[in-house]
This record gives structure tokens, C-alpha cells and sequence, in this order.
């Protein structure tokens, strides 16, 4: 079926809409979709302390302690194996790079999780930013 044909006969109202991928392998659109994703400043020295930058399917980022942050999803996933990937960074500067930051998710619940992000010395520290990116199922 052509995109268009897809596109005019009303996509949100499709149960499952596959598309052909490279070969003859198909992609289910819907599971292939990131759920939620965001970016939060921790330190404030990008956005501003505890400010969100560019977020979709999130409620609100909290900052609980040092290092660590609760981040709320808009509308919940339909169980708590989702997978959450996470980064953060220093300044996000090249010159900076050397400076090693780890984060990891816990508590992770269908509505929410927790990001800790620690230095090289494993040391819990505000962190430059998170970004967040969620892929599983929606509720």
C-alpha cells in the first residue's frame, strides 16, 4: 500500500500499520516509535537549575538529591520493562569530554523512573543535563 493510500485513509485510526524496511522486512510503526524522550539541565548551566529543555510524554523532571532525578511520563507504559536510555554530560563541550558521567534508570515503574548520574569517582553529582529517550509499550 502506498503512503498516500495510508496517509488518506486515516492513519490514527489504524490498529497497526506496518511499513517495508530495507529487503522485504517490515517495521510496526507504533513499536518502533520513541514513547517519551526529554532533556533536563540539573546544575543550570545550559538551561537553567532544574529546567526542562525539549521533552514529549513527560509530565515533569524533579530534582529528589544530588545526582538524582524522578522523571514523570505523561501517559504511562503498559508495564515496567521498558527500556530507558540515558546520557549525560558535563557541559557538552569537546573541551570537557574527559570528564566521565554514568547514568542509569531504577524504580522504574509504568509511569515513572529515577535517573542516577554520578562522576568518574562514583561520587553522586548534579549533572550538566540528562537526556532521556523510552521505547516499550504504551498503556
Amino acid at each position: 500500500m502506498a503512503l498516500t493510500q495510508v496517509i488518506g485513509s486515516g492513519i490514527g485510526s489504524i490498529g497497526a500499520t506496518t511499513v517495508t524496511g530495507e529487503g522485504t522486512a517490515t517495521t510496526s510503526l507504533q513499536q518502533g516509535l520513541a514513547k517519551q524522550w526529554g532533556h533536563f539541565d540539573q546544575r543550570g548551566d545550559t538551561l537553567g537549575a532544574n529546567t526542562a529543555g525539549d521533552t514529549f510524554n513527560t509530565t515533569s523532571f524533579t530534582d529528589v538529591e544530588a545526582g538524582h532525578i524522578d522523571v514523570a511520563i505523561a501517559n504511562d507504559m503498559s508495564n515496567a520493562t521498558y527500556s530507558v536510555n540515558a546520557t549525560t554530560h558535563y557541559n557538552g563541550t569537546i573541551a570537557s569530554d574527559r570528564f566521565s558521567r554514568f547514568v542509569g534508570a531504577s524504580g522504574i515503574a509504568t509511569g515513572s523512573f529515577r535517573l542516577a548520574g554520578q562522576y568518574e569517582n562514583n561520587n553522586p553529582e548534579d549533572v550538566y543535563f540528562h537526556g532521556i529517550l523510552v521505547h516499550g509499550d504504551l498503556a
